[in-house]
This record gives C-alpha cells, structure tokens and sequence, in this order.
C-alpha cells in the first residue's frame, strides 16, 4: 500500500514513514482495493498533530490524533482507522 505524507512544520522523518508503513499495512486485512492513502503531521504548540484519510473499497476514512509523540501518533492512527475499517468490514460481511 503507497502511503503519501506530509510534514508540516516538523523534519520529515524516514524512520516515522518506515513505522508507519509497517503499522498502517494491518489496514488491507479489511479491504480489498486502496486507491488513496494520506497521512499528514503538524506541530502546533509544541504537540503534533497527525490525520489519516484513507480512500478504499469506494469508501472514505479519516483518523486524527494528537500527541507529543510521533510515534504515540502513528499508533492512535492506527488503531482509529482499523477500528473503523474492520466496522464497515463485518457490516459488509454480515449481510
């Protein structure tokens, strides 16, 4: 899964991507086509802001998560965005 970030106000970081690629490939349990993947960071005020917009299966999702912590970020993200992602699964399954 491509995932395209953007970095506002913070370095970019290879080793955030990294573990963002790697925590955020859970998600494709539960669809079947990724079209778009966006995951933006934002400092503001000395804590960082992270949203998830996720475009699958001809559905959207969005996550958004705050923390001082990038890493704490990319885990809320994550399991924000699986928690809705698996919802909409078994809804999908279940008729």
């Amino acid at each position: 899964m491509k995932i395209n970030y953007t970095w506002k106000h913070l370095d970019r970081s290879n080793a955030a991507e990294t573990y963002g690629n790697e925590k955020l490939e859970r998600v494709t349990k539960y669809v079947q086509k990724v079209i778009s993947c966006d995951v933006s960071f934002e400092s503001i005020h000395g804590s960082i802001h992270s949203n998830l917009k996720l475009n699958a299966d001809g559905n959207h999702f969005n996550a958004h998560n705050e923390d001082k912590d990038i890493y704490v970020c990319i885990d809320g993200l994550e399991d924000k965005i699986l928690s809705q992602v698996s919802k909409h699964h078994n809804k999908k399954t279940d008729r």
